[in-house]
């Protein structure tokens, strides 16, 4: 509850200034198995506000702005230090979280950052279980990219499953994603009918204060 409460309590003060802001141009395109209508597509920004950390973990202010909705989505959470999230559901676009576990201080393996290189991060709730693979593909000068899989079940009247599979290129000395591309899979039953939706997800870094 404590961790949960870092980026609450950092917004609450007079004027808080981000201790990092970073801003991605993102974009999605949706697409449903179970319909004749066609595919549905935005890009815009996602800006990160870092605003503490506390053992660890970021406590964040997540600002979304779409072309096609001018109005500002904000909201406010917790990365956990190996890259699980603490949002309110449905609070962000799937673009958002899939681009922010790697902010987490401690996302990367205590391996060697080579080729080859795989580790899986865990996150089971009430309702939830998820299973992330990583492995490292290849390495760029100081960056590296990484192939990702990703199974998550929900356990409720919808049984559903997502599964995600892309890549992210990720740079260790920054504990920051440069870009990411990935294909999520979404599978759910709403009154006894089963219903299928593909997203497009691509994310790419545009600034950052760490790096004027």
């Amino acid at each position: 509850m404590i961790i949960a409460l870092v980026a609450a309590a950092a917004i609450g003060t007079a004027t808080p200034q981000p201790l990092r802001e970073v801003v991605y141009h993102v974009s999605y395109t949706r697409r449903s198995t179970t319909t004749t209508a066609a595919a549905a597509s935005d890009h815009g920004t996602v800006t990160v506000d870092v605003m503490a950390v506390s053992h660890d973990a970021l406590g964040l202010k997540v600002t979304e702005r779409w072309t096609k909705n001018p109005t500002a989505l904000v909201a406010l959470g917790t990365v956990l230090p190996t890259g699980n999230l603490v949002f309110a559901p449905g609070a962000m676009s799937d673009v958002t979280d899939q681009l922010l576990p790697y902010f987490a201080p401690r996302f990367v393996t205590q391996q060697p950052m080579q080729p080859g290189v795989a580790w899986n991060v865990k996150d089971n709730r009430k309702s939830l279980t998820a299973t992330t693979s990583y492995s490292i593909a290849a390495v760029q000068g100081t960056s590296v990219t990484i192939n990702v899989k990703q199974i998550i079940t929900i356990s409720d009247a919808t049984h559903s499953q997502i599964s995600s599979r892309g890549s992210v290129v990720y740079e260790p000395h920054l504990l920051v994603p440069l870009s990411g591309d990935f294909t999520k899979h979404l599978s759910v039953r709403i009154s006894g009918a089963q219903q299928t939706v593909t997203l497009s997800l691509h994310f790419a870094r545009a600034s950052d204060t760490r790096e004027p």
